[in-house]
């Protein structure tokens, strides 16, 4: 088994992948109202919402802990991807490096992971793709109707 992965995970919306995708780019301090069992703080560091090359962080609930992120965006609003590049956190102490990438469609979310293990040991970071699924159920719910 390798060191390099990849997992993907597209969930169908009950509302528009847009308006989640303009959610994570200018709203993304609000997530914790809206899920507050996964998350529990957003921060910004450098640059602005919205912005690429702004630096954020996450504190999130994983696998029953409050877990830390730290990630530079890179934001495309024709492709309407956000990329969250991990330099700082609980990720990075279990990957050489991990990128997530969220793509919105019309009722669509996709988010792709693209990660290296430290070693063979290292698991595949299942839990933390569920987590993210189960983020965006959440959101989904918040904007139904929306």
């Amino acid at each position: 088994m390798g060191l390099k992965g990849k997992l993907i995970s597209q969930i169908e919306m009950k509302c528009s992948g847009h308006l989640l995708y303009e959610h994570f780019k200018s709203n993304p301090h609000k997530t914790s109202s809206m899920s507050p069992d996964k998350i529990t703080n957003f921060t910004i560091h450098e640059g602005q919402l919205g912005k690429t090359n702004s630096v954020v962080s996450w504190n999130i609930i994983l696998g029953g802990k409050e877990r830390h992120a730290k990630q530079v965006l890179y934001i495309d609003d024709e492709e309407k991807t956000i990329t969250f590049n991990f330099n700082e956190g609980f990720m990075n102490e279990i990957y050489k490096s991990m990128t997530l990438t969220l793509t919105a469609e019309e009722n669509l979310i996709i988010w792709t992971l693209v990660y290296e293990k430290l070693n063979e040991n290292t698991p595949e970071p299942l839990d933390f793709m569920e987590f993210l699924i189960g983020l965006i159920k959440d959101l989904e719910t918040h904007h139904v109707g929306k």
